[in-house]
């Protein structure tokens, strides 16, 4: 049985992608969640209790992620199944790991922006899928400004919103 849960915290470093022997994209890093109180005698916030937790994805979600240059403290949303794998050390000692296998990723956009580009789709296309994003679109991928902090909001190329209200 595995629980699927949502992460917010910090990368405690840029993550890493390599590739499996049969060609499968993988990606992995550690996040870094910390509770936050106000502590009612000083009037001031204080960290709390610290969450560290390897995380690892897959595929074509583990080439997106790598191809959206995050780099250590980037602020990110990470939910995925718990999984716990056992393998033998170099003693040859029996240990097991808990980590989070993910099944989606985002930029908290808590304390940033963020400008979407398309993820070029291995699939079939989502024209015409009925998707949301347009006729000649793919679901977006969070990008950051090459050695920024900082992001920019802007609409994807090409896409027409129109100006109709959502909730006519």
């Amino acid at each position: 049985m595995t629980a699927t849960i949502t992460v917010h915290g910090g990368l405690t470093a840029q993550p890493e992608l390599r590739y499996s022997s049969s060609g499968i994209a993988i990606l992995g890093g550690t996040i870094a969640s910390t509770d936050r109180y106000l502590d009612r005698q000083t009037n001031e916030w204080k960290d709390g209790k610290k969450l560290y937790l390897r995380w690892s994805a897959f595929k074509e979600l583990a080439e997106n992620i790598a191809a959206s240059n995050l780099d250590k403290g980037a602020q990110v949303v990470i939910t995925g199944k718990l999984v716990t794998r056992e393998y033998q050390d170099r003693d040859g000692q029996s240990r097991s790991s808990t980590e989070l296998e993910v099944t989606d990723f985002a930029v908290s956009l808590k304390r940033a922006t963020a400008q979407v580009t398309r993820a070029a789709s291995s699939g079939a296309s989502a024209a015409g899928s009925g998707a949301g994003w347009g006729a000649d679109t793919t679901p977006p991928v969070s990008q950051p400004q090459a050695g920024a902090q900082q992001w920019a909001t802007t609409p994807a190329a090409g896409a027409d919103y129109g100006d109709d209200t959502p909730f006519g």
